[in-house]
């Protein structure tokens, strides 16, 4: 830890990276179960003992117990320093590192809080509200089931004006309301009023499965048909895919198919077509190719086949280009005037629809046919043209076989000549790693202890949230195996209560309390948020008995010296209590 650097600027950065996507670009990751798993980059083996969790941004080895988060993968795998890491990966991100002075207030977990109760609202509304039934007839007739609506989590906003405004919200929930554009002040006269009315609810998440903003389809003839939550501090239509993280939980993404609508894509996903994407009102962006192709390497985009679905599909071939590059794939599917994603799945199936993509024309075939609709390639002037225009496209793409084969169909549509291309850097595929300070795997395996301060650690590493549900008790350090670690854990998320797996890993990185962290937090992969909260109670309760024992044994030994009426009075109420925690539910045996 750089203790330079504030630790809030440190956890934004944590928190807005994607470790599965930064590892699997330097690092093939291999899908499985809920994880990601690979051959160590750390050490020689032929079978994968690395694995890395999307859910707790944290990488661990079985192997050599190689552990970390984002930034200490770049400090081991790349050599570089903490500040040179941490600078590589905020700056994609638009952040720069504050100078030491500078004090970084985390003023987005409000929002992420805001979203989330929002739509656990909506979706409650879309159960009992008294007029839901409105909304229940609009998805089964768009042929939606239960369980889609639940995979995506579609609520219901009731016709009124102010559902989600009157509801019971602290002042810094309504402002974080406010600031996500979900309730507005009145433009006349105190109160506020809901963004959403009378529409059904699509929550819009991002790679990590938090919600960011809201998109709504209105029941009536209100206008807009869809309106999306405007931009906030975490939402950036510009950037995000509605329907990518859902995309995600069905494995490796051989292709992603790019729509238009909120509907298109679940009503793809219920005909089990699990790699539909839309982009957010906008046209596709730079941004929007560069998530995509961290996903597959394979993007097909399925427009209308009028004359704005084709501008639209150009936008997307401008957005392309400069990001393409040997083996990835794209290509584009026009629908028939009155058809959309939806409609026509509905008609023909997934399997006819599978097969229409099969027929989607391909960028090259696209860009050249967009590019001489206008000109007669029969004459001169009309091929130098057609040559200006596609040199002028491609000049942006990297060097690249792709990029040589372009100007080799530039060269046979018009006859012409082009300028020798430009050499292709030879790309060395091998990097060069150093094997981390040697590490035994026996070490992490006798961390593996049942022990009540391990079991508290462990799910404090799955969920850091779990330490507001502990009230630690007033312990001597070696009353407990492994306290003074628990309790200094619990000292950081008391001062950084927002602060994520990947983040404690860190604060900890190089440290042998960061190696014991690491190895009890792998041990958890498998344990579900559910079983960790019944868990984190009964270590509560056995705490509290601890600190309970450790007072009438300290209490104990000074009656013993000298006995008073008020000590063994003291003695009998800790005996009581002591007895009465014990009634209460089973607690995990101590230390």
């Amino acid at each position: 830890m750089n203790s330079r650097i504030p630790q809030a600027f440190i956890d934004r950065v944590l928190e807005r990276t994607d470790l599965v996507d930064l590892i699997d670009q330097r690092v093939k990751l291999k899908h499985s179960g809920r994880n990601y798993t690979a051959c160590c980059p750390f050490h020689q083996e032929r079978t994968p003992s690395f694995t890395v969790s999307r859910e707790k941004q944290f990488y661990y080895c079985f192997g050599c117990s190689a552990s970390g988060n984002a930034i200490s993968f770049l400090m081991e795998y790349e050599h570089q320093s903490f500040i040179e890491a941490l600078r590589q990966l905020a700056s994609p991100l638009g952040m720069e590192l504050p100078r030491a002075e500078e004090v970084v207030n985390d003023t987005t977990t409000p929002l992420y809080t805001a979203i989330a109760a929002a739509c656990q609202f909506y979706r409650q509304q879309l159960r009992q509200h008294p007029q839901r039934q409105r909304a229940v007839d609009y998805l089964q007739q768009r042929g939606l089931s239960g369980d889609i609506a639940r995979d995506f989590g579609l609520g219901y906003a009731p016709p009124g004006w102010d559902h989600l405004a009157r509801q019971p919200w602290s002042e810094a929930q309504r402002q974080a309301l406010i600031d996500c554009g979900l309730i507005l002040p009145r433009k006349s006269g105190p109160g506020f009023y809901d963004a959403m009315r009378d529409r059904v609810i699509f929550p819009i998440r991002d790679l990590r499965g938090r919600s960011i903003g809201l998109g709504g389809r209105v029941l009536n003839d209100d206008k807009p048909k869809y309106l999306n939550s405007p931009e906030s501090p975490i939402f950036h239509k510009g950037q995000e895919l509605y329907g990518l993280y859902e995309a995600r939980q069905h494995g490796k993404l051989a292709r992603l198919l790019v729509v238009e609508g909120y509907m298109d894509v679940i009503a793809l996903a219920q005909h089990g077509l699990h790699f539909a994407v839309a982009t957010l009102g906008t046209a596709t962006t730079p941004q929007h190719i560069e998530r995509l192709l961290r996903q597959t390497s394979e993007i097909l985009f399925c427009f209308d086949g009028d004359d704005a679905g084709r501008r639209a599909a150009w936008k997307a071939v401008q957005a392309c280009l400069p990001a393409l590059t040997d083996g990835q794939r794209v290509a584009f599917m026009f629908l028939e005037q009155g058809e959309d994603p939806d409609s026509l799945v509905r008609r023909i199936g997934a399997a006819g629809f599978a097969a229409l993509m099969e027929q989607a024309q391909g960028l090259a075939d696209f860009l050249f046919a967009h590019q001489s609709a206008d000109l007669q390639l029969q004459r001169l002037e009309d091929k130098a043209q057609l040559a200006q225009r596609v040199r002028a496209l491609i000049e942006p793409m990297p060097p690249s076989i792709y990029r040589q084969l372009f100007e080799q169909r530039l060269r046979e549509v018009t006859g012409l000549e082009a300028a020798t291309p430009p050499a292709l850097e030879k790309k060395t595929a091998t990097a060069t790693v150093t094997p981390a300070p040697k590490r035994r795997a026996a070490r992490a395996m006798t961390r593996a202890r049942h022990g009540l301060c391990d079991k508290a650690l462990r799910l404090l590493m799955l969920n850091p949230g779990l330490a507001a549900r502990l009230h630690p008790p007033d312990l001597d350090e070696c009353a407990l195996e492994h306290w003074p670690l628990l309790r200094a854990v619990l000292d950081m998320l008391q001062r950084h209560p927002q602060m994520s797996t990947a983040g404690l890993l860190g604060a900890w990185h190089g440290s042998n309390e960061g190696e014991e962290l690491a190895a009890l937090a792998a041990h958890e992969f498998l344990l579900t948020p559910s079983m960790a909260e019944g868990e984190i109670e009964d270590i509560d309760l056995a705490l509290r008995r601890t600190g309970l024992e450790h007072q009438l044994k300290r209490l104990t030994e000074a009656v013993q010296e000298q006995p008073s009426r008020e000590r063994l009075e003291q003695q009998w109420r800790l005996r009581h209590e002591i007895e009465q925690l014990r009634r209460r539910r089973p607690t995990p045996p101590a230390d």
